[in-house]
């Protein structure tokens, strides 16, 4: 872990504060899970948890001072943006089991400044048809932010076979090559940043058209 990642997780600690809402009341996370530092990584006041305020703190570090123009869309029940960050924010959760929102029919290419979704793709049936069609809704300065199951863990995306709904893959760090990033035009970068209540480090992808 850097000196940063380092300093990250000591502020953590000591001035626990919520990036989504700036709440700091926490409890035990699903089934009473604590966080790596044993604190509560549930917030009380909006519900976010670990993956939730890393992806805003992200968001915030990356693109601070270039949101309040931007149309944003965020995906799926669990976000990683406050919509008062943006001109304009639709949400958009998921009806069908492993399929994107029927609500995107509605959008037209380019038209979507920030697209924004937390563990959505692993449960996807047709992943690589649903990565093509949110890179067609972005704008040519848009933003595709995805917060993926750990996938430093494996080095190769795992399938999973199993009902509509459940986990259809683990991805691994071949992200870039199985989405086709090089063959679609699309660059990804990769942040890690430290939770700031429990102080546990996640990635976050980021994803824009090349110039």
């Amino acid at each position: 872990m850097d000196t940063q990642l380092a300093l990250e997780r000591m502020q953590a600690q000591s001035t626990p504060v919520c990036k989504l809402c700036g709440g700091k009341e926490f409890g035990p996370g699903p089934g009473g899970r604590l966080g790596k530092d044993q604190r509560g990584p549930h917030c009380l006041a909006c519900g976010s948890l670990e993956r939730q305020r890393v992806g805003a703190r992200v968001l915030q570090e990356l693109h601070g001072g270039d949101l309040e123009w931007r149309r944003a869309l965020l995906l799926g029940t669990e976000h990683g943006a406050d919509p008062r960050w943006f001109a304009h924010c639709d949400a958009a959760p998921s009806v069908r089991a492993g399929s994107l929102p029927d609500a995107l029919a509605g959008y037209g290419a380019g038209s979507i400044d920030f697209i924004g979704m937390i563990h959505m793709f692993e449960y996807l049936d047709r992943d690589r048809e649903a990565f093509a069609r949110l890179l067609r809704l972005l704008s040519p300065r848009g933003v595709l932010q995805v917060g993926f199951a750990d996938p430093h863990a494996r080095p190769w995306t795992a399938i999973q076979v199993g009902p509509p709904g459940s986990v259809r893959r683990w991805y691994g760090r071949d992200l870039g090559r199985h989405f086709r990033c090089d063959e679609l035009g699309v660059e990804m970068r990769v942040h890690e940043a430290a939770d700031p209540v429990t102080g546990m480090v996640l990635p976050v992808h980021m994803f824009h058209h090349q110039p």
